[in-house]
């Protein structure tokens, strides 16, 4: 099946994540597919974003269950990946 932008959003986040050296799992299959981050927070515990694809949006839950949705663009995907920063 072929990918969806916020499958291939997804990717890419995990191909940036894990090549900094975060934990990142992949959980499930196909479209069900989640991926999870591991952050350490400045307080110094680790908190777990969980991300999944909704068609040409990724939805991204944290610890909270709160969502956010984020449009498979390019500027939100250098959002993402400048939470590497400021954590």
């Amino acid at each position: 099946k072929s990918m969806t932008a916020g499958d291939r959003l997804m990717k890419k986040i995990s191909d940036f994540y894990g090549g900094l050296g975060y934990p990142v799992v992949w959980q499930g299959e196909g479209s069900k597919r989640k991926l999870e981050i591991q952050f350490k927070s400045e307080s110094g515990y680790f908190v777990t974003a969980t991300l999944s694809s909704r068609g040409e949006d990724v939805v991204v839950k944290d610890e909270w269950g709160r969502e956010n949705v984020f449009k498979a663009t390019k500027s939100n995907l250098e959002q993402i990946k400048g939470w590497s920063e400021e954590r």
